[in-house]
């Protein structure tokens, strides 16, 4: 019987189990066969010093692939890196130095890395090796594999994970010969076939997903094979993670959250594809366990590891879970805290369902506050829902994670004055995290249908060049990220310019705007958003009845018809709506009206929940 190393390299997350590799150790159990997992990410940390991973994870820019290149080093040690590096001076800027210099001092030290994990994981006694690689962890995967490989001819090499999926899987078998096999797409099933097969000492030939050498050529046999009911699904076996946690040096610094998957897909995706989004690049069918399921996987854990701060990684919150999973969780109260993605049209008793649930985290891809601009992304959403599910979460105590986009074809200097004005309005709500032009990647319908957007010129990340020695469409095929120039010429900052320094402002301001009820039936506005003397604004009546009518959106019919029905004229609601929206304490958009102001004392935590877990 083959025994399986499957290894997690840098870089990724230390406060995360890696979940595809934990999946298939569960489904290597269920099949018979041995399993172990080996954290390279974790070890490389304790190498190199947990500041040093910090600054190659995290704080230097995705685009200039610090950890991927400083593995190519190794891998192609005689290429000439000084475009790299004067790059890299730049990006820095004259306060990164220091930076600079950590960056520098770690290339010598990844040989000895690499030599250190032959017997930090026992390499040698393992017939097959295999590495999970998704966004910047290619290079120090291909680069054990080699010297895995140089050593020890005979030993398995196979690669899976995002990196692998279509194109990018092929062109990465092509190209690195140590590599046997690559997975490609979801690999629950016929990873454990590929094992018995060699383990058998059968060539591996025909399964669906698995690519092999066929006459010297790359070959996938078959597309890859979807898993159709979750359900069947083990949970996730992290044993060697806390083995290797509980080990380390860096434990003190660590705190932990387990991942969850409860669905695979895209429901919203299966519909309309987000424009943008490279997610889910043949796997867009929507799948999700069911709510029992669900729940008994999130005790089970719990128990298991004595840890209550779950992180789904689904591309979206199955709708479902509104009628089943979330009440379960609200009544039972396992004593647990989630982060979900999910889609931002929310309702109040939907927001106050998750939280009531133990839901205290969300990114719900906001993206953008113009109506216009959401519709292009085929986001199915408005720039007024967007803004009511931030108050909600405000609200009910909810941390909300979400970045303003910029840059969609067909978007026009208008969509962002009208940002601008919703922007000066909201202040005392969460400011997005990052403003930034639209990315392009791979499986992204601005990718695969480039031109019909009016985007031109798509290439590489210039980076990619520094990382991979190879011809341009073979880096093409390798990478995951594109340039790109517009087919119009337009330079979208010039525009957004105004918005980018308004974010900043946003992100430092402490002003408030909030509803105080100390005296019946009066309501007192607060509001402290503008610097200077705070501004109060009493509603009494039919006032204040309008104003809690538009908690949540109405629309400006709707909103006359509560008011006629209350025995107020209809000259008068139109005037005391408008007054609402220029002093900034209503949201207007088109015909419907959001009230702005805070109530807080909507917030909640659930008994028994689990600290929130970090994005």
């Amino acid at each position: 019987m083959a025994e399986v190393l499957l290894l997690n390299m840098p870089f990724v997350s230390l406060a995360r189990p890696a979940i595809g590799i934990s999946l298939l150790k569960a489904r290597m159990s269920e099949e018979g066969l041995g399993c172990t997992i080996g954290y390279g990410s974790l070890f490389f940390a304790e190498w190199v010093g947990s500041p040093a991973y910090e600054l190659l994870l995290s704080r230097i820019s995705p685009a200039m692939f610090a950890g991927d290149w400083l593995f190519s080093q190794w891998l192609y040690p005689d290429r000439d890196h000084a475009v790299y590096l004067a790059t890299l001076r730049h990006q820095l800027g004259d306060t990164g130095a220091a930076d600079f210099e950590t960056v520098m001092g770690i290339r010598d030290q990844i040989g000895p890395f690499l030599e250190a994990c032959l017997e930090r994981f026992r390499i040698a006694a393992f017939d097959i090796v295999g590495f999970t690689s998704t966004f910047e962890q290619n290079l120090a995967s291909l680069a054990l594999a080699r010297l895995i490989k140089t050593r020890y001819p005979q030993k398995t090499i196979v690669f899976g994970g995002g990196n692998c999926e279509g194109v990018m899987g092929l062109e990465l078998h092509s190209r690195f010969p140590w590599v046997d096999y690559v997975c490609s797409g979801e690999s629950d099933n016929t990873f454990p076939v590929l094992v018995k097969q060699l383990g058998a000492g059968r060539m591996p030939d025909g399964i669906a997903g698995v690519i092999h050498r066929r006459g010297g050529t790359s070959s996938l046999a078959a597309a890859p094979d979807r898993v159709h009911d979750m359900d069947r699904l083990p949970d996730p076996d992290y044993d060697d993670y806390f083995s290797a946690l509980r080990s380390s040096s860096l434990r003190p610094q660590i705190t932990p959250s387990l991942l969850i998957e409860s669905a695979r897909g895209c429901w919203w995706g299966a519909k309309a594809h987000c424009t943008f989004c490279g997610l889910n690049g043949s796997t867009m069918a929507f799948r999700a366990k069911s709510a029992t399921r669900v729940f008994g996987e999130l005790e089970r854990q719990k128990a298991r590891y004595g840890i209550g701060r779950f992180l789904a990684v689904d591309n979206i919150m199955s709708h479902q879970y509104f009628r089943d999973l979330l009440p379960m969780l609200k009544e039972r109260n396992p004593g647990v805290s989630l982060f979900y993605e999910i889609k931002s049209n929310l309702k109040r008793d939907q927001v106050e369902l998750l939280r009531d649930a133990g839901v205290l985290a969300l990114q719900p891809g906001i993206e953008s506050l113009s109506s216009h601009v959401l519709k292009l992304m085929r986001k199915g959403v408005t720039a007024i829902q967007n803004v009511q599910l931030l108050r909600f979460c405000r609200e009910y105590g909810i941390e909300i994670a979400w970045n303003l986009l910029y840059g969609f074809p067909g978007e026009t200097m208008e969509d962002y004055t009208a940002t601008s004005s919703v922007i000066a309005a909201i202040t005392h709500l969460k400011p997005p995290g990052m403003t930034a032009p639209i990315r392009l990647d791979r499986f992204s319908p601005n990718y695969d249908e480039a031109e019909s957007f009016g985007l031109a010129e798509i290439r590489p990340f210039s980076m990619y060049a520094s990382v991979y020695p190879f011809p341009t469409e073979s880096v093409a095929n390798l990478a995951y990220f594109f340039e790109y120039k517009y087919a119009d010429g337009r330079d979208p900052k010039r525009y957004m310019q105004p918005v980018i320094e308004q974010v900043q402002e946003w992100k430092s301001h402490t002003g408030d705007l909030i509803k105080r009820y100390s005296t019946d039936p009066e309501l007192m506005l607060e509001d402290t958003r503008t610097p200077g003397a705070p501004r109060y604004y009493p509603f009494n009546g039919i006032q204040r009845q309008i104003y809690d009518f538009c908690d949540e959106i109405q629309s400006s019919s709707g909103i006359a018809e509560f008011a006629a029905t209350r025995g107020a004229a209809p000259a008068s609601v139109d005037p005391f709506l408008e007054q609402l929206v220029s002093e900034r304490l209503m949201l207007r958009e088109g015909s419907q009206y959001l009230s702005l102001a805070i109530d807080c004392d909507r917030r909640r935590v659930p008994t028994g929940a689990a600290e929130v877990a970090t994005f």
